[in-house]
């Protein structure tokens, strides 16, 4: 295996080394011989190879040529094609091309009956099915570049230069690359060079080559059939608009109509060629349902190009892709997107070298971004604007100065690149610490890979400190060792897993102006140990190791702005205890991952199918181990998510826990419950806030994504989702620890009444990040607590 990827990166370390010492540029400008005008996205192909480009939006073209003679052919649909000579000796060349337009030959089609173009696509179905059942593997040259634009880029223009767009540029990324592809679907990228700008830490332009010849476009999690898929006729109408030319080849401009904007599809314009029935130009758009999320347009430019594989059959493939997008986060952080891939040097039906195809996708070579200004200014064939330029260098120096500046984030205060405190803990209310002050920092280097939390806090009520420390590192090349540990003094709130800011802020809204401390405490002094590894594929081992002294809380403070008549509820004593505990956890993860080799030593995996996955814990504490009661706890949840077609996309979460011996009150089993920010991954809505526990717990959530069924083509409401859910979970409690709860102590956990169930509907995607949702109790009724309405936010 490290001999495989040794020798494939002297491989390609060689190609480069050549072709950089051994290239001249060859550049010009595409014009209309009338008008003067750009021809923006002409081919440009050098005559009996594989290699060509494509004009840039100005119709500007660069393409790097060893010595000797060469014959360029440009062509543009609705031109007559031109071949350029020129011989390259020492230096660089350029030629500018004035192509002729041809003659349209037919502006209006009039249809009776059937509308041609039908007829045309069922031709270019077949064509499709017969190249593609020739093409077996392939590998091609790519060069991308992204452009991102966002109204808080950076500002770079000044009153000497246009502007290209209303927004400032936020980010540039760039990259040759070499791509190889195998049926059915597998792919490599090899990134050779890449540049970006200073801002973005860890990234890459991969080509995004989009072929519409493949029966289904995938966009994140949405699948848009294509407009020459098989069932296309169940998707899409089309009208011939007119017949146009490119030489002596007729070429059919069809529009292509969406028959639905409530499932994902196209709209726009292909062309086909004549006789050959090929695809040779796509311009379209996603409708409304087939837009990731955030994005408000979207669309597609790509043209393809006859290619011949050693038996001289043809294929023709894409040359390029040009997509525009743009969006808003919130409707406040607008932004666009520029893709421009340029694709050539295909080898059809060639295989690619051994060792080629394997888990990681993405492989960046080491000094992939040790390229310097020099190597750009021999390589680039996508030219860089004067407000590009100006980006990188104005983005460099602010990202520079950003080292040792302060700025405020959404809810951070951030020192630097690594450093930042959470506004969200310098304040906070609940009856027991009454008035809190805290300082909560949190360093985080390497995305994730070392992270340190540091909280410090007192309370004006109970006049106690508290700390908490938190080392979380993410050990080994492809991060798959994790280490947590934990040392803290602090107030807990039972019955949830974990201290978070976002939690504790709302609390305090709750407390200080409706009263209600939402919450119950104890007291926890000690530290946590968790060691995990993936031992082999789809198999995790975890150790846990804790220990923790727990002792009640008392009610020390009545404040409120509001209500002020009004005393907060005592907080429930607990069973004082001394707990000593050791566990194991186990994660079966049966999905496929791929990998990108960063080529710095770190590899990122990411996950490439949706099957279900399955955690498994027991932990035990017991009076050997010096805890103050016996009892063992085994935990599971099987989770997951299935998504058939636009209007059904299932989530789903199975869990339980069962407990035996003697279990104190604050260790009991409980459910995930609604919460305004942040919440937990599908939570009961109706339910209370420990309104439930157990020593045996049970529960079954269940949600579909019905899309945008009911208001797709309503304006205002059309991006937002319906959710429909179905929450299920029962408790019980064994006669040995209710008599234990029972002595002594002034509560009596509630169980459920059989099964608990509620259901509801929610609306999501209100401004990309909230939720409004409804449910009511099916079951186990309360009065005045049947039905609740929660608008949720993840921040």
């Amino acid at each position: 295996m490290f001999k495989r990827v040794f020798f494939l990166f002297l491989f390609f370390a060689f190609i480069i080394a050549t072709a950089y010492s051994q290239t001249y540029r060859l550049t010009g400008k595409i014009s209309d011989s009338k008008t003067g005008k750009p021809l923006s996205f002409a081919s440009v192909k050098i005559a009996d190879t594989t290699y060509g480009t494509t004009s840039d939006q100005n119709g500007e073209f660069i393409l790097r040529l060893g010595k000797g003679y060469f014959k360029a052919i440009i062509s543009y649909i609705g031109y007559f094609s031109d071949t350029a000579s020129v011989f390259i000796d020492s230096k660089d060349e350029e030629r500018n091309i004035f192509l002729k337009p041809t003659e349209i030959i037919t502006e209006e089609i009039e249809v009776l009956g059937e509308d041609p173009a039908y007829d045309i696509i069922r031709k270019a179905i077949n064509y499709k099915k017969l190249f593609q059942s020739r093409l077996y593997e392939y590998d091609y040259d790519a060069y991308s570049k992204f452009v991102i634009r966002s109204n808080v880029g950076t500002s770079t223009d000044k009153d000497t230069l246009k502007k290209s767009s209303d927004l400032d540029i936020f980010g540039i990324l760039e990259s040759e690359t070499k791509g190889y592809f195998k049926k059915p679907d597998i792919e490599k990228q090899i990134v050779i060079s890449k540049k970006e700008t200073a801002n973005i830490r860890k990234g890459f332009a991969i080509p995004l080559i989009v072929n519409f010849y493949d029966e289904k476009i995938e966009l994140n999690d949405v699948k848009i059939p294509g407009p020459l898929s098989d069932d296309a006729f169940d998707s899409y109408e089309y009208k011939l608009a007119k017949v146009t030319s490119m030489d002596s080849l007729r070429i059919f401009k069809i529009n292509v109509i969406n028959t639905s904007n409530l499932v994902p599809q196209f709209a726009g314009n292909i062309y086909i060629v004549d006789s050959i029935y090929a695809l040779l130009k796509v311009d379209l758009k996603t409708n409304d349902a087939g837009l990731p999320r955030g994005i408000d347009n979207l669309e597609f430019l790509q043209k393809f190009t006859s290619y011949k594989d050693k038996a001289k059959n043809n294929f023709w493939m894409p040359t390029d892709v040009e997509i525009f997008a743009d969006g808003s986060f919130m409707g406040l952080i607008k932004f666009k997107g520029e893709v421009f891939t340029i694709v050539s040097n295909y080898n059809l039906n060639v295989k690619a070298p051994k060792g080629t195809f394997d888990d990681i996708v993405i492989k960046i070579l080491p000094d992939a971004s040790k390229k310097d200004s020099s190597y750009w200014s021999a390589n680039q064939i996508i030219k860089n604007t004067d407000e590009e330029k100006r980006a990188f260098d104005k983005i460099a120096k602010d990202e520079a100065g950003k080292e040792k500046s302060v700025a405020f984030g959404f809810t951070s205060l951030k020192f630097g690149k690594d450093l930042s405190m959470d506004l969200l803990d310098l304040y906070s209310f609940n009856r027991v610490k009454g008035h809190q002050l805290g300082l909560d920092l949190h360093y985080n280097r390497n995305f994730g890979k070392y992270v340190f939390n540091t909280y410090l806090g007192y309370g004006f009520g109970d006049k106690k400190g508290e700390y908490e420390i938190e080392a979380r590192l993410r050990m080994l090349k492809d991060r798959n060792l994790w280490v947590n540990i934990k040392f803290y003094e602090i107030l807990n709130a039972a019955f949830l897993n974990e201290r978070t800011s976002s939690r504790i802020f709302e609390n305090t809204f709750y407390t200080l102006f409706y009263k209600k401390d939402r919450e119950n405490y104890y007291y926890g002094n000690g530290y946590s140990l968790y060691i995990s590894k993936t031992l082999f594929p789809h198999f995790r081992f975890g150790l846990l190791y804790s220990q923790e002294k727990q002792t009640s809380a008392f009610k020390h403070s009545d404040y409120s702005i509001l209500k002020k008549s009004h005393l907060y509820s005592e907080n429930p004593l607990i069973n004082d205890a001394f707990r000593r505990k050791t566990g194991f956890e186990i994660r079966i993860d049966p999905n496929n991952y791929y990998g990108i080799d960063w080529g710095d030593g770190e590899i990122t995996r990411f996950r490439n199918t949706e099957y279900p996955r399955l955690t498994l814990k027991y932990e035990y504490s017991s009076k050997e181990l010096g805890s103050t009661y016996d009892y063992g706890r085994f935990s599971f949840n099987f989770y997951g998510q299935s998504r058939f077609n636009s209007y059904l996309n299932i989530k789903y979460r199975i869990g339980g826990v069962i407990m035996n011996g003697t279990v104190p009150y604050q260790d009991l089993a409980f459910f995930s419950t609604r919460s305004h920010i942040s919440p937990e991954l599908m939570p009961f809505i109706v339910m209370d806030y420990n309104e439930y526990l157990g020593d045996k717990l049970l529960f079954i959530n269940f949600e579909n994504n019905f899309g945008r069924i009911l208001w797709g083509n309503v304006p205002l409401i059309k991006r937002f989702d319906l959710i429909g859910f179905l929450n299920a979970g029962k408790t019980e409690i064994s006669s040995t620890n209710r008599k234990f709860l029972g002595t002594g102590y002034p509560f009596n956990p509630s169980t459920t009444d059989g099964m608990y169930m509620e259901a509801g509907f929610a609306i999501d995607k209100i401004l990309e990040v909230s939720k409004l949702s409804l449910a009511w109790r099916l079951n186990n009724l309360k009065s005045g607590k049947n039905f609740f309405i929660i608008y949720s936010i993840n921040l």
